[in-house]
């Protein structure tokens, strides 16, 4: 069974641990965490971008050349040749990893490398490109996550997203999930409820359950 850290926090909301001090104490108090997957792992400098401008690359079919508001300063300068980014982008927002920032792997949604992929500004086909526009497979998740992602392209934020901000944790990866044992005595925690049960009495917080309205 799996769940992530912000289930639980819906129920135990003063809940304030680490992954690994989750992991040791519910493991400690019966409910064995095998382990656990950090969802913002490799993930950094990666903020709101608002695409400003789209004009065709001179050297290169296929690229195109960006001018993209990231809330501070002056627009950044990026060329990317996503499908998906025409002059009809002008005015969505996307995830930008600035340069030195990093992603958690590549667009192709392959193995992802344990320290991530470093983004660097540089020169593609002779423009320079000061960071990239992500897919979510570069931010290591996958459209089961986000099925509203397109097939092969950049995944485009709500239209409310703030340029600046925090991309990740707009895009809710900012969690922890946890994989757990649950032995066949202990149903009650066959639940994410069962669960946050057991992390407020594990770690003395208020538990509060789901209200339940009737309707009709």
């Amino acid at each position: 069974m799996n769940t992530a850290l912000s289930w639980i926090k819906a129920y135990v909301p003063d809940l304030d641990v680490t992954a690994q001090e989750y992991t040791d104490a519910m493991t400690l108090t019966g409910t064995k965490v095998e382990g656990y997957t950090c969802l913002d792992k490799n993930l950094e400098k990666i903020v709101v971008g608002e695409i400003l401008e789209v004009k065709g690359h001179p050297d290169a079919d296929k690229l195109v050349v960006c001018q993209v508001n990231v809330g501070e300063g002056e627009p950044v300068q990026i060329v990317t040749g996503a499908p998906n980014i025409t002059e009809k982008s002008i005015g969505e927002k996307v995830p930008v990893v600035l340069d030195g920032g990093r992603v958690a792997g590549g667009h192709d949604g392959g193995d992802l490398p344990e320290e991530g992929i470093r983004i660097k500004r540089g020169k593609l086909r002779g423009v320079e490109s000061c960071g990239m526009m992500c897919s979510v497979e570069e931010l290591g998740a996958s459209r089961d996550m986000y099925p509203d992602a397109p097939e092969s392209g950049i995944y485009i934020l709500p239209g409310d997203s703030v340029p600046g901000s925090d991309a990740v944790e707009i895009m809710g990866l900012r969690d922890v999930v946890f994989e757990y044992e649950i032995t066949s005595n202990r149903v009650d925690c066959y639940s994410v409820i069962g669960i946050a049960r057991e992390a407020a009495a594990t770690f003395g917080k208020a538990f509060h359950a789901p209200v339940v309205t009737p309707t009709g």
